[in-house]
């Protein structure tokens, strides 16, 4: 059993490195090796032989995730900004394109933007999204987090409007933290007044490969 865990160890170790070696390449590998090393640290800690070769073999299923994630990741970059990252994928949304100032009621630009991307999104099943808003640091923080809660808010009610699942999408309301541009200039104040919706993927959500 010891050297079935080594080995599982030594496996991810060498997964994990060559995908920092490729971290350039368009091919998205975040989810394969998740995959492998959350399935064999479960089979760790439930100590089965059985749970650990099968997670080491569920591994692969992140290559197919991989290339839907890609395929989704070209549909939303003609809508919003959209990068991959080691978890799937994060658009971003800025606030003042979505939101008029200190508001947190979409414009009719916005909603007519994010009809788009649920439409996009409702093709992958298997998202798991998680609306983020965020503020620059003009005002309190108690004032920006409840603006950015409720600016998160308002993006997801609008995607369950558009037909995305209740169930598939959380919010986060960051306030002024993380910013992504200076707080002493405008344009770096409205780099940070935005939403991003970060998605990830349920395994089990996956359809099949020949559906």
């Amino acid at each position: 059993m010891k050297k079935i865990l080594l080995s599982l160890l030594a496996l991810m170790l060498f997964i994990a490195g060559c995908s920092s070696m490729k971290e350039n390449q368009k091919t998205y590998a975040g989810g394969g090796i998740g995959a492998a090393v959350g399935a064999g640290l479960g089979g760790i800690i439930g100590k089965e032989k059985g749970a650990i070769i099968g997670g080491v073999l569920g591994g692969g299923i992140g290559a197919y995730a991989g290339s839907r994630m890609d395929k989704q990741a070209k549909e939303l970059e003609k809508v919003a900004e959209t990068k991959r990252t080691e978890m799937g994928l994060v658009t971003k949304l800025k606030s003042d394109i979505l939101f008029n100032t200190g508001k947190a009621t979409l414009k009719p630009a916005a909603k007519e933007n994010l009809k788009e991307m649920a439409e996009i999104m409702k093709k992958y099943p298997e998202n798991v999204l998680t609306v983020k808003g965020f503020t620059d640091d003009t005002g309190t923080s108690q004032i920006n987090e409840k603006l950015s809660q409720e600016r998160a808010v308002a993006v997801k009610n609008e995607l369950l409007k558009d037909g995305l699942t209740e169930q598939a999408i959380s919010t986060q309301g960051l306030g002024p933290a993380f910013p992504i541009g200076s707080n002493h200039t405008a344009n770096g104040r409205s780099q940070n007044r935005r939403v991003e919706i970060e998605i990830s993927v349920d395994q089990s959500k996956l359809p099949k490969k020949n559906s």
